[in-house]
């Protein structure tokens, strides 16, 4: 009784802030730029000023190239290259001349984004250089991008755009409301404002082991001291409980709420990878040289040496027949390389854009209408998927030491293969879970499955574990279990009602709180 007590008071105001921004997080996650307003404010690619080679662009870059986009700086074509694995780090280099790009000084950054959102030239006003985080840059795949010009749009919103020095465009746009809830939210829930402190791990994991210890300590005490039969009396009343005022509200509130509080707070312990078992399982080499992204971004290595300059030019003229190129990304799959090519989005596509993490703008794959050119052949024509069989041959390469035991065509999300809550893991990239799929199981000691994605020559591993995972974190954290995420409101209805019910389990404690602490701040006077 002694432990929950103090556990209570040192983390109970934390556990409030959990339920408080946990139910923002459910909606709104950190403030970003999204893919779609990134590719709308593009310039058209002007092919016909490509006079170098993506070959010979690469050899001009620092480190290995990982992976690259061919789109526009201004009025000249630019490839974007980036080297390292993960998030790696972006270099621009001038595809009419070869030269790397140098940086944006302050006045160039503000002349670019006068250029990239003219609605707003007159009125925008440079707003400073930060050379490290502020609070909402903390993701480290942002850090690659610094230093960065703050450029404020000045408009009813307050919006700000962060411009990166280094890879000339905006990596980031927040406003007013977005700012707010951001913070209220993601930033609160994950304490995020400490990320780049070397204790923020520390700070978490602490937190989240006390408050599971905590919990588990109330759950017990809760029982014990629960009478079945009224044997307490208060004012002449008989009661099951033995106290009184707002400590029965939470005695009660507690017994209630018991089972959601545990499961929580021990999904809340394994979303830290502290947990022995629970943890994403890795990729194999061979399911990222076929086509599989790990969740840290690493995928398949591209060869550039063949990659010519009649190649780019080619496969931006065979999309042109479709729709306006705004960019290209290169990509790998089956160890053949592709230029991808996303539609730009019309303005009511623009206003429903969702995005899946806050580097949404940074993935290669987003669910958007796209096309696919053979970089070694692009006569060959466009296409917006590739073949069952590709995918098939491709996932058997994938696994060489195991045999498929079963391929379903899903037309339908299954219980794995879905787009979950945005709000989780926002720092991290995500893949698509476009239809329809393959899911191809194999008799490894692993279980594997692997799910196929035609649209992008995807991989998406699960093993047995991770099967395990999803329904110990995503699905006891947020609840998005299918029966119920496929059904909102009534989703939405069941988990806000849950997290308030949790909220005054915790909520109850803070004003004897209070005076617990005050009866020992006199006596300790005295």
């Amino acid at each position: 009784m002694f432990t929950h007590r103090w556990m209570g008071i040192v983390i109970g105001l934390m556990f409030v802030a959990w339920v408080v921004s946990g139910i923002v997080l459910l909606y709104v996650g950190l403030p970003h730029l999204t893919a779609g307003e990134r590719l709308a404010r593009l310039s058209p690619l002007a092919v016909e000023a490509i006079r170098v080679s993506p070959a010979e662009a690469a050899r001009s870059v620092d480190g290995e190239p990982f992976r690259m986009r061919v789109s526009m700086q201004g009025d000249r074509p630019v490839y974007r290259i980036n080297t390292g694995r993960v998030f790696g780090r972006w270099t621009l280099v001038y595809a009419d001349t070869g030269e790397v790009f140098d940086g944006f000084d302050a006045n160039e950054a503000l002349e670019w984004l006068r250029g990239s959102v003219p609605e707003a030239a007159t009125a925008m006003s440079y707003a400073g250089l930060i050379t490290g985080p502020d609070l909402f840059t903390h993701s480290p795949a942002l850090q690659t991008h610094m230093p960065m010009h703050r450029i404020a749009l000045n408009d009813a919103a307050r919006t700000v755009y962060y411009v990166s020095v280094n890879t000339g465009e905006a990596v980031m746009k927040t406003d007013r409301a977005t700012r707010v809830l951001g913070f209220g939210g993601y930033l609160l829930h994950t304490l995020f404002f400490f990320r780049q402190e070397a204790w923020w791990s520390g700070l978490l994991k602490t937190l989240s082991w006390s408050a599971l210890v905590m919990c588990v300590l109330g759950v017990v005490l809760g029982i014990v001291r629960f009478a079945l039969t009224p044997r307490f009396r208060h004012r002449g009343k008989d009661s099951r409980s033995p106290y009184t005022g707002l400590m029965k509200w939470h005695h009660y509130a507690g017994l209630i709420f018991s089972l959601l509080v545990l499961t929580w707070a021990f999904s809340g312990v394994a979303s830290l990878n502290v947990v022995p078992g629970i943890r994403e399982t890795l990729y194999t080499p061979e399911q990222i040289a076929v086509g599989a992204r790990s969740v840290q971004g690493e995928g398949p290595r591209i060869d550039f040496a063949p990659l010519s300059l009649e190649g780019v030019q080619g496969a931006a003229a065979t999309i042109a027949d479709e729709f306006p190129v705004k960019e290209l990304e290169l990509i790998s799959f089956a160890g053949e390389s592709y230029y991808l090519a996303y539609r730009e989005p019309t303005p009511d596509e623009l206003a429903a854009w969702r995005s899946k993490s806050v580097l949404d703008f940074l993935t290669a794959t987003l669910e958007h209408e796209h096309r696919l050119v053979a970089a070694a052949n692009p006569p060959a024509g466009a296409f917006e998927r590739f073949s069952d069989e590709a995918m098939l041959e491709a996932a058997r390469r994938a696994m060489p030491a195991a045999n498929a035991i079963s391929v379903t065509r899903l037309d339908d999300h299954d219980a794995y293969y879905y787009d979950g809550l945005t709000s989780f893991d926002l720092g991290l990239p995500k893949p698509v879970k476009t239809l329809p799929a393959l899911r191809v199981e194999f008799d490894d000691s692993r279980g594997t499955w692997l799910y196929l994605t035609p649209s992008h020559g995807q991989i998406l591993k699960l093993e047995s574990l991770d099967r395990a995972n999803r329904w110990g974190y995503y699905g006891l954290h947020g609840l998005d279990f299918a029966f119920l995420l496929q059904r909102r409101p009534l989703w939405d209805i069941v988990v806000v009602a849950l997290l308030l019910g949790v909220g005054v389990v915790s909520a109850t404690t803070l004003l004897p709180m209070v005076r617990r602490l005050k009866r020992h701040a006199l006596r300790l006077l005295r």
